[in-house]
């Protein structure tokens, strides 16, 4: 079927530490609002990435670049307790454009509409905008960095 597909990128190179999604005035949020017709009996989608890629990232960040990330901290705690590098932001870049997704829908009563919502794959877009030119090379350029990205297949 189809899809429709949004991200939102932030300046927020001036800030000392990563810059969360929420819905605090601190955290950056990316919102769509969509009129569609005929009505159904729909309030709210979401998603996020799969939380078991998230997790696998940051136990790599642990084992591999020695972050104090842990399965006892929060998110919030996890992405804060990391000394973030373009390498290390390159690298969760990189799995949220390539790591399977975890929706919700919700009815306008607040009840979930059923179905199987997790681990769903990331749409293929077929007519992407132009994208702008990045000022460092990516790791798709250089083939000793590919192997990074193996933790999140």
């Amino acid at each position: 079927g189809d899809a429709l597909v949004m991200s939102c990128e932030y300046a927020t190179m001036s800030r000392q530490n990563v810059t969360l999604g929420g819905l605090a005035i601190t955290d950056e949020m990316c919102v769509n609002y969509v009129h569609y017709y005929p009505k159904v009996d729909l309030e709210v989608c979401k998603s996020s990435i799969d939380t078991s890629s998230l997790e696998k990232y940051l136990k790599f960040m642990k084992r591999m670049e020695l972050q104090c990330t842990s399965e006892d901290l929060g998110w919030v705690e996890n992405y804060q307790a990391i000394e973030w590098t373009p390498l290390r932001a390159s690298l969760l870049h990189d799995l949220y454009e390539r790591a399977p997704l975890s929706m919700q829908c919700n009815k306008s009563s607040g009840e979930r509409f059923p179905g199987y919502w997790d681990n769903i794959p990331i749409p293929q877009v077929s007519h992407p905008l132009p994208v702008d030119e990045r000022k460092c090379h990516s790791p798709q350029e250089d083939p000793k960095e590919e192997n990074l990205f193996a933790f999140i297949r």
